[in-house]
């Protein structure tokens, strides 16, 4: 299947690099095919690096974001804000990621793209290494257009810093790529990564704003990042045999009464905002149902919604999982490793 992108073009000179760096077009590989080879360092590693639901901050949990270490090389899959804290707090830093899969564009989920664009141009200028790839990022589109504007915001700092320290420009350093679904949409020597798209911004004009979720097969495990979206065939076929599923947990009523107590919203406006919960989020008992018909091994709950501070029984989350699904729940939090 081919990979479809449409993004923004550097300069000659690190377009040069990157045509070496770049991921190999997918139409040789078929979805859940993993690379036949990779590096052996560390296998497989799973670390969530923000566990919350967005768009409201919390202490007990970051925006949403999550590191697949595939082979000793870091994956990305969402910025939401403290993304790049997070990063170092998990034995990382900003300029170690060179490729960055976004789900959609609530800003929950891609609030620090250009934080963690302009804390990795520090860092690659403190190494001194010219010759690192440029960061990519894939999503739905307007992905591309998004990268193109935090660098225009990061060119105030890059004017003012290297108005008095030697520092590499920031001009061909980042990429973004509008990725269609459904289909492959990346492969590498470590994964292969498929897309379709979810049950989420239905309140759009159809076709303007995308939401995906990502399906990564490794040579040792297959890992699937549902994004946020209500139940759907199309996820669970994406799903079908994963080892992992890492997906958005809802809790409804408790959401519901969060939204009520906290936003003041008239009643035909509470009832909008509930038909949303119910069809572009997904609650405990969807959540077993799909894992158990598409035969995955293990769920990892994260998004929780509302996730509040303070919550110790994660029953509301994980009870009506196991209702269903017979295998291991994991209660996310942030920096869980699995």
């Amino acid at each position: 299947m081919r990979v479809v992108l449409q993004g923004a073009r550097a300069p000659l000179l690190w377009s040069l690099l990157a045509m070496l760096a770049a991921p190999a077009s997918a139409s040789a590989q078929a979805p859940g095919a993993a690379p036949a080879a990779m590096a052996t360092a560390a296998g497989t590693r799973l670390i969530l690096l923000g566990t919350g639901a967005g768009p409201i901050p919390r202490k007990d949990r970051s925006q949403p974001a999550n590191l697949l270490v595939v082979g000793g090389r870091p994956y990305l899959i969402d910025a939401g804000n403290g993304v790049s804290r997070q990063l170092v707090r998990a034995g990382y830093v900003p300029s170690d990621v060179r490729t960055v899969f976004i789900t959609h564009h609530h800003i929950d989920h891609n609030a620090d793209m250009g934080a963690l664009m302009s804390f990795a141009w520090v860092e690659d200028n403190k190494r001194r290494d010219a010759s690192a790839p440029p960061m990519r990022f894939y999503g739905p589109a307007p992905t591309a257009a998004l990268v193109q504007v935090a660098q225009q915001f990061l060119s105030v700092s890059e004017r003012i810093f290297r108005a008095g320290v030697p520092m590499a420009p920031v001009a061909g350093r980042f990429e973004g790529y509008d990725v269609q679904a459904p289909g492959v949409v990346f492969r590498d020597d470590r994964i292969v990564v498929s897309a379709i798209e979810n049950t989420h911004y239905a309140g759009t004009a159809p076709g303007v704003d995308k939401s995906y979720s990502y399906r990564f097969d490794t040579p040792g495990r297959a890992i699937v990042f549902c994004g946020d979206t209500g139940p759907s065939e199309a996820l669970t076929a994406l799903a079908k045999d994963a080892d992992v599923l890492v997906c958005e947990v809802n809790d409804l009523d408790a959401s519901m009464k969060e939204v009520a107590s906290g936003m003041q919203l008239p009643p035909q406006a509470l009832m909008a905002m509930r038909h949303h919960m119910e069809a572009q989020h997904i609650t405990p008992e969807q959540i077993g149902q799909m894992a158990q018909k598409a035969n995955v091994k293990s769920v990892v709950l994260t998004h929780f919604s509302p996730g509040l501070d303070g919550e110790q029984d994660h029953g509301q989350y994980t009870d009506g999982v196991r209702k269903y699904f017979h295998g291991p729940v994991i209660a996310g939090h942030d920096l869980l490793e699995y």
